[in-house]
């Protein structure tokens, strides 16, 4: 099984493509193809990603930490709750075919993911795998079976 960090922070790549594929799309004014995309980073992220993160991720690295309130995860769901509304605003420019608001958004956006993905995996993930029983083989199927779904 690949490591945990290994498959997370293909996870990221994964959704950055995504997320400049909708970025493309609205550059070139296909308003359709730019809000199914969103929705398919959206959901990757919100739906895939964040959920194995905040309910399995996390927790493992509080309670190796001994915290259940430690800063490095309060500040990465702090993270995760700001990105919610930015991806829900993006998706309304992308409605009203504002490309000014979206890029101004995306470009916030893509600002947020690079330092939350890069303490994420600096930080989180090098740490999950002797914290997590499984070594981490659980949340990585989840990510995987996810990703696999969304390409099916």
């Amino acid at each position: 099984m690949t490591p945990i960090d290994q498959i997370m922070q293909h996870d990221h790549e994964r959704l950055d493509q995504l997320l400049e594929q909708s970025a493309q799309a609205v550059r070139q004014g296909a308003w359709q193809e730019a809000a199914q995309l969103l929705e398919a980073f959206r959901h990757g992220i919100v739906d895939g990603h964040m959920v194995v993160e905040e309910g399995t991720l996390f927790p493992a690295f509080e309670l190796q930490e001994g915290s259940e309130d430690h800063p490095l995860t309060a500040l990465l769901r702090k993270g995760h709750q700001d990105l919610r509304v930015f991806f829900e605003e993006m998706a309304e420019a992308i409605a009203d075919q504002d490309a000014e608001t979206f890029d101004d958004l995306l470009s916030t956006v893509q600002t947020i993911l690079k330092q939350h993905d890069a303490k994420e995996e600096t930080e989180l993930y090098p740490y999950l795998a002797s914290a997590l029983a499984d070594q981490g083989e659980a949340a990585g199927k989840r990510i995987l079976d996810f990703e696999a779904e969304a390409t099916s």
